[in-house]
């Protein structure tokens, strides 16, 4: 019976549940570190074993595997995003992949980040729906408002109270009459939801995102301090409230927090990013070196990490570092033109005009529409002589 009721289902439906029956993926542990069900009953085994016994039943090759797609994009790898994009709006996959794909997509925010994104928005899977606002990736305010505020009407309160939290921060005054009315009431419902577990460090320190996106730096403060309490674990309110004292120009307080959650959890290297940020704005720049040298080892794929190591290793005069971090992003994002602009400077500087010429001929075909590529070209034959 059954198969008989299987056999009258949609294709798609069947399809779908080929999807779900998956093997064991003992070669997966080997390249990424995840658990699989092999080794977790044979103890006595290497993990080489358990793929050589799966390629002795089932052949050499495996199928892809989302988790691959997933992990390229963790890594940022930059044809993931093709990939993420396509995982993102295949609904044979579970909605938990998909928007697990969603999210890892953001960072990209080229193109097919931005479609997948506006599909998410509209999909039938609220959870889609929820992490596209979450994690949308418009930067332009305006466009980013007109994007969010038909989710505040969305039939999901999850959905409704992450779009009025995501409207917080883009001026909510400005919306039209009826867009305000309803910004109120999904914001009064988020704050309703956060109240209700307030006593979790987690809602004190959505609570306290929120009033820092209102401006209200001091109730923000607050809500940072009692999620603190609760749980002084939890290291992203001791982040976000150092990011805060940043602002408020607390400098000290906020070194304080951000080196104490480094030291205990120094894997986390956007934040030895922002802490060798913070030292750097405070001129110590030996120990702000120290940070952001590890940030870009831990994430040798963000290009701007990179970029930020060796303009500031150039003002202790480490040329051959300065020059080696400025070039690695410029591989990662070979026309950005910042990169460009910062090896095109630094070759002038010490009197390489052949790679200062080349750097800002680059410059001018990566960005035409700007006169700073032929300004430099001139600077350069202007020093001919020099």
């Amino acid at each position: 019976e059954r198969h008989a009721a299987l056999a009258r289902e949609p294709l798609e439906v069947l399809l779908a549940l080929a999807v779900r029956v998956r093997l064991p993926r003992p070669d997966l542990t080997l390249t990424q570190g995840t658990p699989n069900a092999c080794d977790r009953c044979h103890v006595d085994k290497p993990t080489q074993w358990s793929v050589d016994a799966m390629a002795k039943w089932y052949g050499q090759t495996w199928r892809p595997h989302y988790g691959q797609i997933l992990q390229a994009g963790r890594d940022l790898e930059p044809e993931a995003a093709g990939e993420l994009a396509s995982l993102a709006q295949d609904r044979l996959y579970p909605t938990i992949v998909r928007a697990t794909a969603l999210a890892e997509l953001a960072p990209y925010g080229d193109d097919s980040a931005r479609k997948a994104f506006a599909a998410a928005l509209l999909d039938e899977e609220s959870l889609m729906r929820e992490t596209a606002v979450r994690h949308l990736p418009e930067r332009d305010p305006a466009q980013r408002l007109k994007l969010l505020m038909p989710m505040l009407y969305d039939p999901v309160r999850a959905v409704r109270i992450e779009a009025a939290g995501a409207v917080a921060e883009l001026r909510p005054e400005t919306l039209p009459v009826d867009t305000r009315r309803q910004f109120d009431t999904a914001l009064a419902e988020y704050r309703h939801a956060m109240e209700r577990t307030a006593d979790f460090a987690a809602s004190r320190h959505n609570l306290g995102n929120l009033e820092r996106s209102l401006g209200h730096f001091q109730k923000a403060v607050d809500q940072y301090q009692k999620a603190i309490a609760i749980d002084e674990q939890f290291y992203p309110a001791k982040v976000n409230l150092a990011m805060l004292y940043n602002q408020l120009g607390r400098n000290d307080e906020a070194e304080r927090l951000l080196k104490e959650v480094v030291r205990r959890h120094p894997d986390l290297y956007e934040l030895q990013y922002s802490l060798g940020l913070l030292l750097a704005e405070q001129n110590r720049l030996e120990e702000a070196a120290v940070y952001l040298r590890q940030a870009a080892a831990g994430l040798p794929r963000r290009a701007r990490i990179h970029y930020n190591l060796g303009l500031l290793v150039q003002r202790l005069n480490r040329d051959h570092e300065a020059e080696e971090a400025l070039q690695t992003a410029l591989v990662l994002e070979p026309e950005n033109p910042d990169y460009i602009y910062a090896l095109a400077v630094f070759y002038l500087e010490r009197g390489n005009r052949e790679k200062a010429r080349e750097m800002a001929e680059k410059l001018s075909a990566v960005n035409p529409g700007s006169p700073t590529g032929r300004q430099l070209l001139k600077i350069i034959e202007q020093n001919k002589g020099d």
